[in-house]
């Protein structure tokens, strides 16, 4: 896509991005907007202060990490659950 994106597909992108968890090379790759663009509207988007900037990738793992706990807490619970059902 060349030139300038509107902003409605700009934030549609983003929004696939950041809530969807579809990555930039797919988004790049769906919408016809170059990977570069995007990223850059990423690290825009993510700047509390000038000289701060939140990590995109760091975001995504812990995301990650967290659902990976949350199964292992489930399935303990379905295991705790099945002893409770034997002892009665």
């Amino acid at each position: 896509m060349a030139g300038k994106v509107n902003i409605e597909l700009k934030n549609k992108i983003l929004d696939a991005i950041k809530n969807d968890g579809i990555s930039v090379s797919q988004a790049s790759k769906e919408y016809g907007v170059s990977t570069v663009s995007i990223y850059d509207w990423l690290r825009k988007g993510f700047e509390t202060f000038p000289w701060e900037k939140v990590d995109l990738w760091k975001i995504r793992r812990l995301e990650k990490d967290k659902e990976d706990l949350l199964i292992i807490i489930w399935a303990m619970q379905l295991e705790i659950n099945k002893l409770k059902k034997k002892k009665y």
